[in-house]
């Protein structure tokens, strides 16, 4: 009896162990993700749908398909585990600090903030995090004599979560904005059947530029050096010597004195690093 007619069409068979362990290398290879032994069960339940989509009927048939097709479909595997949890200002003390501190002192110290101000949102998923500092940089410009110069790049390594950041579109209870009156200003409301929507305008949208990006990739392709680094809540899906190698890469990108802020739930304390802690998972690179 074949595993198909075995377990039925809708159902595959459970993964074992050294599967597990095979497509956590893959994986890891690829993107630097680390899923402990814990997360057999969650793993399966994101790609169970793929390996059915593919005609397949069990996970080492899925294994060896991924080894043939390593180059495509390793991007859709990523996609499908990667985790895309955020909302618009999430975590908000990050995005007050930035708005009351952060800027005025990059504006005094910063030889190159004045000409233009370079933000990255370096693990930016569905783009929330990235437009909520893009309202927070327009409504300082906005308040500055004279204007601010700025520009956001946004990356991520999932395919999906980019194009739906291009699209910018988000759903109206969603948003949760620390003001009403941001919502008139920078959003579009949907009608009809999109009437529980909304749009970033396009003149936000402008000053944002999406692209896919692995944070491991060998070279960047963004603009540097950067003033301000928003990396939240991805440090945790790394292990130990990752974390290191990517810390130590946002300290290269950033200009002396420029600020790394980290989530809350990311933690630098077990890995060395070249920082100034200044609180609130905010560090910043000595000048």
């Amino acid at each position: 009896m074949t595993a198909t007619t075995q377990w039925g069409l809708d159902r595959l068979p459970p993964m074992s162990d050294q599967t597990y362990q095979n497509l956590c290398r893959l994986i890891h290879q690829h993107s630097r993700i680390h899923l402990t032994p814990n997360k057999l069960i969650l793993l399966s339940s994101r790609l169970g749908k793929r390996v059915r989509e593919l005609g397949l009927s069990s996970w080492d048939d899925y294994l060896h398909w991924l080894q043939q097709h390593r180059e495509s479909e390793l991007d859709t595997l990523i996609d499908l585990i990667a985790t895309n949890h955020t909302h618009f200002f999430r975590e908000i003390v990050h995005f007050e600090k930035v708005s009351s501190q952060l800027l005025n002192e990059l504006l005094r110290h910063s030889p190159t903030a004045g000409q233009v101000q370079r933000c990255w949102s370096a693990a930016s998923s569905s783009g929330e995090e990235a437009f909520s500092l893009a309202i927070v940089l327009s409504e300082y410009a906005a308040q500055k004599p004279g204007g601010l110069r700025w520009q956001i790049d946004a990356t991520d390594i999932s395919n999906r979560a980019i194009q739906k950041a291009r699209q910018a579109v988000y759903p109206m209870d969603r948003l949760g904005l620390p003001e009403p009156s941001l919502m008139h200003k920078y959003f579009q409301k949907g009608s009809g059947p999109f009437s529980q929507s909304c749009k970033v305008k396009d003149e936000l949208r402008r000053k944002v530029n999406f692209h896919r990006m692995n944070l491991f990739d060998k070279n960047y392709a963004i603009p540097q050096p950067q003033h301000l680094v928003f990396c939240r809540n991805v440090l945790i899906y790394f292990d130990l010597q990752s974390q290191a190698e990517l810390i130590h890469r946002m300290h290269d990108v950033l200009e002396p004195g420029g600020y790394l802020i980290v989530g809350h739930s990311d933690s630098l304390l077990r890995t060395p690093h070249p920082f100034q802690a200044l609180g609130n998972s905010i560090y910043q690179r000595k000048r």
